[in-house]
């Protein structure tokens, strides 16, 4: 909207005296020269000797505010006083620079807003919007998503600004940078829409402009000043760049600035089961084109451990769009659900393995990567047996230093904890889910100070590989065959038996279950009656 500080911009050093009533402009078509007949709008500016502007002050009408600009100053002029339908500036220049300079001035403003309005509507682009701001501004003008990556941007040449030569260069801010931005927001009213400061870190005035949709940060406008001073000029022409953009996001690029809001909901709906009718599925799909499953997707959970500092979820979110570049990625109950699409069942999800391990490290969080599925119906039980690897991770991991746990690797843990919780089947203690063979080997053991239960471990893992099993103990395959002859006795069955195989494997998950996370001695547990355990 035009404002008296854009139009006057030009022929501010020039005014001598001036008396504003109404700083819009927003009526204002064109400028015209006045003579003592030309008739009165609010349509117009109108520009003459100060002998003739004096005149015509007098017949300015009341309810609507006229302009007027003197090409120099007389008696009659300084006589008038203020007056509430009036706009009237006094300046030094001769009539026919200043009409040239006003009319070139206004021509450029209505042409710039033209081009930004035509941009919107043909679909240009975010880029171009920044490009065409930067042309009326002659300032630094980026435009960034809420996750702090550039959407689009102009930074001149030589522009001195260590912010924008690293948005230039990295495409996004980093973490520091992002923490530094929002803590100078923070200090100078966060939540207003529009924000001017001083950057402690440069020493630049910068000029933010917030876009929101349906009440949500969607995307801000940055327009960077060289030096602290304020600039009325400036502050007004970004508020109009920011109307456009506004309008460029409510228009056909809307949905793509605004699926993580509506892929949170719904996700949301399909983990608490609210959306489960097939129908409303389908019409729920075609408002979130986002979310349509190419063929399978894998659930992911990121967990955050307890922190002090809040967390930036935007920019987490950029991050891991960076690393699950063909994702669907929302906040839900403290915690980040991704859901990485895949065309192939088999194919494992590709991602940057040291990068994403650098994210959960700079946050002290974990990511479990769950099973895939073809069937968004699917995502609770999916959502939830992620969910829990992430517990069982953390204490049955082999690295502690691990960060990315797969369900596959603890799912036998999962299977265990289910069971722990119906102790009608085991009275409370887990050791009955195990082989009665590997609770006399573990006997034996405590016993006899030997590490029989150990021996028969490794030699399960390693596909019954004596000599592989006997290096990986460092003894000599002849004490490994005398072990596993010894353990055979004890037990009274050959390991050849492919279903014993399986059952001893399963129960040296639940003794690690109940040692690791139960805290619990398999062999010290509650009784009923003082019974023994497998006597």
């Amino acid at each position: 909207m035009l404002s008296v500080p854009v139009l006057i911009n030009p022929i501010k050093n020039y005014i001598k005296r001036s008396s504003v009533s109404n700083q819009s402009l927003e009526f204002v078509e064109s400028i015209m020269l006045l003579d003592a007949d030309t008739p009165l709008n609010p349509k117009h500016v109108y520009i003459g000797s100060p002998e003739t502007v004096a005149k015509a002050v007098g017949r300015v009408s009341p309810g609507h505010t006229v302009t007027f600009m003197s090409a120099g100053d007389c008696r009659e002029l300084a006589a008038i006083g203020p007056n509430p339908d009036v706009n009237l500036f006094v300046s030094s220049l001769e009539l026919v620079p200043l009409f040239n300079m006003v009319q070139q001035q206004l021509t450029k403003y209505l042409k710039w807003i033209k081009e930004l309005r035509e941009i919107v509507t043909s679909d240009r682009g975010i880029q171009k919007l920044a490009e065409k701001g930067y042309e009326m501004l002659r300032t630094p003008v980026t435009i960034l998503n809420m996750g702090f990556k550039v959407l689009g941007g102009y930074v001149p040449e030589g522009f001195d600004d260590d912010i924008l030569h690293e948005m230039k260069k990295n495409g996004f801010l980093s973490y520091n940078s992002v923490l530094a931005l929002i803590s100078e927001e923070t200090q100078n009213m966060s939540f207003a829409p529009q924000i001017e400061y001083v950057s402690q870190r440069t020493g630049n005035r910068i000029i933010i402009r917030r876009i929101y949709y349906n009440g949500n940060l969607i995307a801000r406008v940055l327009v960077t000043l060289h030096g602290s001073a304020e600039s009325e000029y400036h502050s007004l022409l970004s508020a109009d760049l920011a109307e456009h953009l506004q309008q460029y996001f409510l228009s056909s690029k809307a949905s793509q600035y605004m699926t993580n809001n509506e892929i949170g909901a719904f996700i949301s709906d399909l983990i608490e089961l609210r959306l489960t009718d097939p129908e409303e599925l389908q019409h729920r799909l075609k408002l979130i084109p986002a979310m349509i499953v190419e063929k399978y997707y894998h659930t992911m959970v990121m967990s955050f451990e307890e922190r002090t500092k809040a967390i930036p979820w935007n920019y987490v979110i950029s991050q891991l769009e960076q690393i699950f570049p063909n994702s669907c990625i929302t906040v839900y109950k403290n915690e980040i659900i991704i859901l990485a699409k895949k065309q192939k069942h088999n194919a494992e999800p590709e991602y940057d393995r040291a990068k994403l391990t650098e994210l959960l490290k700079l946050y002290d969080a974990y990511i479990a990567i769950g099973n895939y599925s073809k069937f968004l119906t699917s995502l609770r039980p999916i959502y939830l047996q992620t969910k829990e690897t992430i517990r069982l991770g953390k204490i049955f991991r082999k690295n502690q230093q691990e960060r990315i746990f797969q369900y596959e690797d603890y799912s036998v843990y999962h299977t265990i904890d289910l069971c722990s919780d119906v102790n009608e089947f085991h009275s409370g203690n887990l050791i009955y889910l195990c082989h009665p063979a590997l609770i006399s080997i573990e006997k034996y053991d405590k016993k006899y100070g030997t590490n029989l239960r150990e021996t028969l471990y490794v030699y399960l893992t390693n596909d019954c590989n004596t000599v592989k099993a006997a290096k990986l103990m460092y003894v000599h395959r002849n004490t490994m065959y005398y072990k596993i002859n010894k353990i055979e006795e004890l037990i009274g069955q050959s390991l050849e038996n492919g279903k014993l195989k399986e059952r001893l494997l399963f129960s040296f998950h639940v003794l690690e279950y109940a040692e690791k996370y139960k805290k619990e001695d398999p062999l010290v547990l509650k009784r009923h009656f003082d019974d023994p355990v497998y006597d």
